[in-house]
């Protein structure tokens, strides 16, 4: 983010044009010389309270251009709000420049809006313009990004994977998030856009994500390419393991269906059961390492997702079959049966849909079938003892 140097009427058009930012002319008056507006910002600020948002109106790469106006054209000093409208070529009274101003705040880049008697830069503003490195630079960027609490939750909980379909993701952004159903579009519109940023600025590098050794732990122990997604209030060392498909490979699922699986069915009812819930980490590739073996072989129940017949799951369940460790098989309405799995052994069939409704079906059975697995796994004859009778 080098000085522009060839004078304050030059870098003021190049900070427009960085910032996609142009002004709308006023209703029933001239234009006044100013351009109209080439997009359009969505109504919203970033309070918590009932019909404001919890997030920016605007992604990193449309508000960047106000610290810079702030550094290049009054010497990083605190700047009357009118003159920076003037230098981003915005009305200083108009809602426009407010959406501006407040989401640079909310990611720590400045500290005032239109409102107030100056902006100036914050914190996380002058780590990124004044940056000794680039990969200082980067970390303000990363920072600034997760400055924002909601933005850093729904990061942690997808793990840094893109969002699923909005179909799919509606139900969680309600109600693990409290993002009401009119704001969801604009979430997922400014949190993409913030990820595209980051990952083209490399503040956030999603190709080094699965870049582990096989045999390095985490701080609790566990392989690197295993993960826990969930944990009972009450204190249990039951673990159960989930595999289903890393990506979906048909046409009938979206992308992120399988996420939305994991994360709004299969955890939660683990968890009613009883269960801690682990899977093998889901970014990156589908390579089973041996680790992911051993943590399959070594917990006390598995959940297996039979949809789409992928092949990982099917290798791994006849792994778990063959050691005649207890496995509850699930998959999505519609699926075909599969040899004689499915005649052999209680296969729960949920509801892909995953709206709400069809959840609040869904949660209990399942539930109900998980806990049912567990408690009769030393009832009856296993699937192994099946195949050996003559």
């Amino acid at each position: 983010m080098a000085d522009d140097t060839d004078g304050a009427e030059k870098l003021t058009k190049a900070v427009t044009r960085r910032s996609h930012i142009a002004k709308r002319p006023k209703r029933g008056g001239k234009k006044r010389g100013r351009k109209t507006a080439a997009r359009s910002i969505p109504n919203g600020s970033v309070g918590g309270s009932r019909g404001r948002r919890a997030f920016p109106a605007l992604p990193i790469n449309d508000v960047i251009a106000v610290p810079q106006a702030i550094r290049n054209l009054n010497g990083g000093n605190p700047w009357a709000p009118e003159e920076v409208a003037n230098a981003l070529d915005l009305a200083p009274k108009a809602n426009r420049f407010f959406y501006v101003t407040a989401s640079s705040t909310a990611y720590g880049l400045t500290l005032g809006t239109r409102d107030t008697a100056q902006i100036e830069l914050g914190p996380l503003g002058r780590k990124i313009l004044y940056a000794t490195s680039a990969e200082s630079e980067k970390q303000g960027l990363k920072e600034a990004f997760f400055n924002v609490e909601l933005f850093k939750r729904v990061y942690d909980y997808y793990k840094g994977s893109a969002l699923p379909e909005l179909k799919y993701l509606g139900n969680t952004l309600e109600s693990v998030f409290g993002i009401p159903a009119p704001q969801h579009q604009d979430f997922v519109r400014v949190y993409s856009a913030n990820l595209d940023y980051l990952v083209k600025e490399e503040a956030l590098d999603a190709s080094t994500v699965d870049a582990q050794s096989d045999t390095k732990l985490g701080t609790d122990g566990k392989s690197q390419h295993s993960i826990v997604v969930g944990v009972p209030k009450a204190k249990t060392s039951h673990v159960a393991f989930v595999i289903l498909p890393f990506n979906e490979r048909t046409d009938r699922f979206p992308r992120g269906f399988f996420e939305e699986v994991l994360q709004t069915l299969i955890t939660p009812a683990a968890i009613d059961a009883g269960f801690k819930v682990e899977t093998a980490r889901r970014e990156g590739s589908d390579v089973i390492h041996s680790t992911i073996v051993n943590d399959l072989l070594a917990a006390d129940l598995v959940i297996a997702d039979l949809t789409e017949h992928n092949p990982n799951v099917l290798f791994e369940l006849g792994l778990r079959m063959a050691f005649e460790r207890p496995t509850a098989l699930i998959r999505a309405r519609g699926t075909a049966p599969i040899f004689d799995v499915d005649n052999l052994l209680r296969v729960y069939d949920y509801d892909p849909n995953l709206w709400r409704s069809t959840l609040e079906l869904d949660l209990p059975k399942l539930t109900g079938h998980i806990r049912g697995t567990w408690e009769g796994k030393d009832a009856g004859v296993s699937y192994m003892q099946l195949l050996k009778k003559p």
